[in-house]
């Protein structure tokens, strides 16, 4: 073989290499529809990771956040030039202090920041995607025991996380992201917003399947469903304190339905 053949193979050999030992940071984590379960698994990592891969941008509301890990890497994705909006409430801070350093240091990197101005509190907790095209959106706070367990199936808080990539979904929350940014009822300027409130997205339907409380009533339509079973019915609600939810179950089991019921009543 010629000198000139064993060079243009060896030089081939080495970009071969080179393309299949890319570093682990090149490969991305795609966007997913899984419900993840903290009594075991750690549901913060994909939420990080998506935070790290965004070029587009990011929406996030919460009511509590403490785990400075969120934070940092909001802060981290702003500082490289995504947007990022965020509905929040200063009112944790009055029943949950540790959630000042987290909105301080948001605000302090110079995020735009909408708080609720009206009576009752904001309980969403979500994080939006827009160029991933993912959602993450769940009944947890944004602390590290609500996500993570402590010891799997031994000490963890039992909380639904879902993610999704489903478009129906995902234009649901940008559409009700939208809504919540730019009212002037709702919701007031905290930090960092300069100019007109505009929307970020088309105003896309709402799918048929999701409930956004208080505009929507979580109340009519669970009661509905309650009504309208006749086989069996399976009930996973935390703090029951609607007299009008009481009375609609034990209307079910009334009528002969069997009726299973989880609760946590601290």
């Amino acid at each position: 073989m010629s000198r000139v053949r064993k060079s243009l193979l060896a030089a081939a050999t080495l970009a071969l290499l080179a393309l299949f030992a890319q570093p682990a940071r090149a490969q991305q984590l795609a966007s997913e529809e899984r419900l993840c379960d903290p009594s075991f698994e750690d549901c913060r990592a994909d939420i990080l990771t998506y935070i790290q891969q965004e070029q587009v941008g990011i929406d996030v509301a919460f009511w509590m956040m403490s785990d400075a890990r969120y934070s940092n890497a909001l802060v981290a994705a702003w500082q490289r030039g995504v947007p990022v909006r965020v509905l929040m409430d200063p009112r944790c801070v009055s029943s949950h202090p540790a959630c000042q350093t987290a909105n301080d240091q948001l605000r302090d990197a110079g995020i735009p920041m909408r708080y609720r101005a009206i009576n009752g509190i904001l309980h969403w907790k979500m994080f939006l995607f827009s160029g991933q095209q993912q959602v993450e959106f769940s009944g947890a706070n944004l602390v590290p025991f609500e996500f993570v367990p402590e010891i799997p199936y031994v000490n963890y808080t039992d909380e639904v996380i879902y993610y999704t990539n489903q478009t129906s979904i995902v234009n649901s929350f940008m559409t009700k992201f939208d809504d919540l940014w730019t009212s002037a009822t709702e919701f007031a300027n905290y930090a960092n917003v300069n100019g007109p409130l505009v929307r970020n997205y088309p105003t896309f339907p709402i799918d048929p399947e999701m409930n956004f409380p208080p505009d929507d009533s979580y109340r009519a339509r669970s009661i509905a469903a309650y009504a309208a079973e006749t086989q069996k019915m399976d009930v996973f609600m935390f703090r029951i304190t609607d007299l009008q939810q009481t009375n609609a179950v034990l209307a079910v089991l009334g009528r002969g339905v069997p009726v299973r019921l989880i609760t946590d009543e601290t």
